[in-house]
């Protein structure tokens, strides 16, 4: 009995580990590094639009709607973001332009047998063909924010978060992970040099 304790412990903590690795966000950014951000305080959404939906799939979902519902959602992230770094809105002159983009797909993670696997010593190889042994398919969202100098009229800065989508979230949890994404964006923002 009390091995079957162990193993139902085991496999709980091993599950539990499952959800959190699934509902990390991957966040990365980028910069132009010839761009000087010091003494940059405004900003303003990109006078085109304040962003745009892209599905990756045919999954029979309107994009406009769906960005009427993301939308309000960003931009509060991204306002909020900015203004914690000091940043306010501008109607006139900013020095930099925000616009965002949303991307939803499709997703595929797999593993292979023999995998984690340390090599044989004398060829380098496993002593058997990979074959794959798991296969988990899921919904994919990405956000990517950019930052753009009118001035020079080019991209100087832009973020991106990937998650796993999960719909069966309200739509207060769903605000509350974008932003967490775009706080973990703008964590080092502006650039030191």
């Amino acid at each position: 009995m009390t091995n079957c304790l162990r193993w139902c412990a085991v496999l709980a903590i091993a599950m539990c580990a499952a959800v959190v690795v699934a509902a990390k966000v991957k966040v990365q950014t980028q910069y132009d590094k010839k761009f000087n951000f010091a003494g940059l305080h405004t900003y303003a959404w990109h006078p085109t639009g304040k962003g745009d939906v892209k599905l990756l799939q045919a999954s029979g979902e309107d994009p406009a709607a769906l960005r009427e519902r993301l939308e309000p959602m960003v931009v509060r992230a991204v306002d909020g973001a900015l203004a914690k770094r000091g940043f306010t809105a501008a109607s006139a002159s900013p020095d930099l332009n925000v616009y965002y983009y949303v991307l939803i797909g499709p997703g595929i993670s797999a593993q292979t047998m023999g995998q984690f696997m340390a090599p044989m010593p004398e060829w380098g190889i496993p002593p058997f063909a990979p074959a794959t042994s798991s296969i988990d398919m899921y919904e994919q969202g990405s956000l990517i924010v950019d930052l753009s100098s009118p001035s020079l009229g080019a991209m100087v800065w832009r973020g991106s978060a990937q998650a796993e989508i999960d719909r069966s979230r309200s739509a207060s949890e769903r605000e509350q992970r974008i932003r967490d994404a775009v706080d973990d964006m703008f964590k080092k923002f502006p650039p030191k040099k």
